[in-house]
């Protein structure tokens, strides 16, 4: 559109789309902009949680707050930075009831259900664990919802079929599970975060029943 620029902005919560108008007066920028924002929601609206500085964790604690559902988290990788971005919203204590950083594959057995035959023949980093700590989470905090991380964040702990920064991320809300995988870019900080960003996403998705939608695709997945 003449006057207007898209730029786009990779970043630890995803991409940022920034609209820019040029050389309009004010009120014909706004106009133009929201006209073209309402374009770039046609084509792209079923990745867009949210718009300037949305945080989907505080969104997705005010959904499933509307909801009336209760969330809890089984962390690995991340060691408890979910939960952490969880209670740092104000309020979060009327949704978020608590969580367990199931570092150890004992402490995955013993405090979450995980079948210690699971981990010896799928390994920790596995769609079949992460579904087990979402479930564990779920039903040893008494909440309608759970959600399980598990990866490699590095620099070390890598193999060719599973790379530093693969991740594995279930939400089981109400029984009802979604399970995704990606290969997440970045150096150890930047994977936990984008680990924890991708599972709350996961519960986006869910809740919108969005099967198509992909989030974070990554290199090998």
């Amino acid at each position: 559109v003449d006057g207007l620029s898209l730029a786009y902005l990779p970043g630890n919560d995803g991409v940022d789309l920034r609209l820019t108008s040029y050389d309009s007066p004010a009120a014909e920028t706004e106009r133009a902009l929201r006209a073209a924002a309402d374009k770039v929601r046609e084509k792209v609206g079923r990745f867009v949680y949210g718009e300037g500085d949305d945080d989907l964790a505080a969104l997705m604690l005010a959904e499933a707050g509307g909801r009336g559902d209760t969330m809890a988290v089984a962390e690995s990788c991340t060691g408890g930075l979910l939960g952490m971005r969880l209670t740092a919203v104000p309020g979060s204590s009327r949704v978020f009831v608590g969580g367990t950083i199931a570092y150890a594959n004992e402490v995955k057995i013993r405090e979450l259900g995980v079948d210690a035959a699971v981990i010896e023949s799928q390994g920790a980093v596995s769609e079949a664990v992460a579904r087990a700590m979402a479930i564990g989470a779920r039903l040893r905090f008494g909440s309608s919802i759970g959600i399980g991380i598990t990866g490699i964040a590095g620099p070390d702990g890598g193999s060719a079929e599973k790379p530093v920064g693969t991740v594995w991320v279930a939400v089981d809300w109400r029984g009802e599970l979604r399970a995704a995988r990606a290969v997440l870019p970045g150096d150890r900080g930047e994977i936990r975060w984008r680990a924890s960003q991708l599972a709350l996403d996961q519960l986006r998705k869910l809740y919108a029943r969005d099967e198509d939608a992909t989030g974070w695709t990554a290199r090998g997945s």
